[in-house]
């Protein structure tokens, strides 16, 4: 009896990174051109995103593997519906409700 193992993706390999990849680029480049714009010193704003970001990436990853050994798949589609409502709301926000 050989018991079927389930498929999982890396998401560290091949396509998906090169994706994750450019979407962190372009939100860099958006966020250097707005610190350009606002005409002020890059280095405190540098500065708190690095700490923050590496925080919030720990602590993701520390919840995301307990959420992730309970829960399982259905953590992963609780995620994807968030970010699919937090772009729903962004784009009514910059279109119909200006």
């Amino acid at each position: 009896d050989e018991e079927k193992e389930e498929k999982t993706t890396d998401p560290t390999r091949g396509l998906t990174m090169v994706m994750l990849s450019v979407a962190t680029s372009i939100d860099a480049l958006a966020v250097g051109l707005s610190i350009a714009m606002l005409g002020v010193s890059v280095w405190v704003p540098a500065a708190v995103i690095g700490v923050v970001a590496c925080v919030l990436t720990v602590a993701g990853m520390l919840l995301g593997r307990r959420l992730g050994d309970n829960w399982g798949k259905r953590v992963e589609v609780c995620g994807g519906l968030v970010l699919c409502i937090i772009g729903v709301k962004i784009l009514l926000e910059h279109t119909l409700l200006k």
